[in-house]
Formats: structure tokens, sequence, C-alpha cells
């Protein structure tokens, strides 16, 4: 394969996940709004949990999903959906009490939503299996393979923009918030995808989730804490550094650890990306705050 090629397609892929991004970020925005800040980010991060549990083991069990479809959906879409920076700065806001209880919420919760996606793809498998009706029409089970799934990542991420952004947009500045953290989205997102590749495993331990978390809580704990405000909260504060940090992909590789039986690598890897992260929220708020 020519240089050429490969370069295409990595941008191809950088593309497809960003477009994931613009659309998890984007309905991260507009699903908190009808919520309390702390409600909001554990409602979307246990969600998106039990939809990259269900993505990510319908991949290894049915194998209905498709490497593009896998970036759209589990880098790009849930990968902004959920989000750590976001918990981190907020439990470091809260009571002592709250903060332990946010803690316990969203670890357990993000957690047993893994399980959970993993639970209804062994379910479905169980039917497959036994021949029984599956309960996925044909249509979706053709999309979902092959070419079809190019068109259709870029067809959904066009749709989404085009739907979602007028149908919330009560007014232009609405209207501009929306293409303001979208755009944060993208950049987030291939940001994330970049960074966290070039990082290898350190024994089982995911450093390069673990360094996108460190690095976002950081950021973005020094910008609320710098008094940010306007058109730099959107695009910065809630597009990238929310979608540049994940909780879903955290909380798959925590769950997968125990699955495997690394019980211990799975406790340190929870430890670590608590401890690392609200340690970065501390630091931002002795220097900025």
């Amino acid at each position: 394969m020519s240089k050429e090629a490969t370069f295409q397609e990595r941008c191809q892929s950088l593309f497809v996940i960003g477009a994931g991004g613009v659309l998890g970020a984007t309905i991260r925005f507009a699903f908190s709004g009808h919520f309390s800040p702390a409600t909001a980010t554990l409602l979307v991060n246990v969600l998106g949990s039990i939809l990259l549990g269900f993505l990510l083991y319908n991949s290894e069990y049915l194998g209905y999903v498709t490497p593009k479809a896998k970036m759209f959906f589990g880098i790009g879409f849930l990968g902004s959906f959920t989000t750590f920076s976001t918990f981190a700065v907020q439990t470091f806001q809260m009571p002592p009490l709250d903060a332990s209880l946010n803690i316990i919420e969203n670890i357990v919760l993000t957690v047993a939503g893994v399980f959970m996606g993993r639970g209804i793809v062994i379910y479905l498998t169980d039917l497959k299996d036994k021949r029984f009706v599956f309960p996925l029409p044909g249509t979706l089970t053709t999309l979902l393979k092959g070419r079809h799934v190019g068109h259709m990542v870029y067809g959904i991420a066009g749709l989404s923009v085009l739907i979602l952004f007028p149908s919330m947009a009560g007014s232009l500045a609405v209207s501009t918030q929306l293409l303001l953290v979208g755009t944060g989205g993208f950049a987030g997102a291939v940001l994330r995808f970049l960074v966290a590749g070039a990082i290898p495993r350190v024994r089982e331990i995911h450093t390069g989730t673990l360094t996108v978390n460190v690095i976002g809580s950081f950021v973005l704990a020094a910008l609320t804490f710098s008094s940010v405000s306007g058109s730099m909260t959107y695009l910065v504060s809630i597009g990238v550094l929310g979608s540049f940090t994940t909780f879903s992909t955290f909380a798959y590789e925590s769950f997968r650890l125990l699955e495997e039986g690394e019980k211990k690598y799975s406790l340190l890897n929870i430890v670590l990306n608590l401890g690392m992260c609200m340690a970065g929220v501390i630091a931002a708020q002795l220097i900025f705050g």
C-alpha cells in the first residue's frame, strides 16, 4: 500500500472519529440542559458506558460492528458523549460527603453499565445460536456490514447535525453555542484518539486513557478557576475538553480487567484515574484559583 493511500485512510479515520465527536458533544450539551450539572454528567456517563459495552461486545461476540462503525460510535460518539474532566471538576467543587457519593455513583454505575451492555449481547448471542428469530431487522443487519457502513456513518453524522441544530436552536445564541460545542467536540475526539493511541500500555494499565483524562481534568479546572466564560466555555470547556476525556472507555477498560481476572489492575486503574485527575484539579486550583 502506498504512502498516499495510507495517508488518505488515516485522514478518513480521523474524519469519522471527529464526526462522531460532533454528535457526542452536542447531544451531551443538549442533554445537560434538562438536569442539574452533576446529575447530567452521571446520566451521560452511565448511558454511554452501557452503549459502549454493547457496541464492543457486539463486535466481539456477534461481529456486526465494522471498524469504521467502531470508530464513529465507540471512539467518536460515545467517547465524546461521556466525560471524565467534567466529572472531576464537579466532584472537586462539592462538599466532601456529596463528592464521595458522586464518585461511588459514577464508578459503580458505569462499570455496571458495561456489564449490562455485555449481558444484552450475550442474550442476543444465545438467541442467535439457538436459531430463534433474531431481534435485529434484516435491513439493519445489512447496514451494519460491509461497504454500506461508510455511507451510513457519514449519513448519520450529516443528518444528526442538520436535525439537531435547527430543532434545538430556539435562538441564534443557542445555535451558535451548539456550533461551538460541535466544533470543539470534533477537535477533542480527534486529539483524544491521537494522544491516547500514541501512548503504550504499561503492563495492564491503559495509560493512554489515563493520560487524556488527567490532562483534560487539569486544563478544564484551570479554565474554570480562571473564570473563563463566553465562547471559550462552549468551544473549549464543553466541546474540546469534554470530548478529549472519556468516562465510558475508562469504565470499559476497568470492567475488562475484572473480566480477565486482573482485579488488582482493575482497582489500580480506577485509583490512578480518580487520584491523578483529582490531583490535577487540585493543582489547577492552587495555580489559577
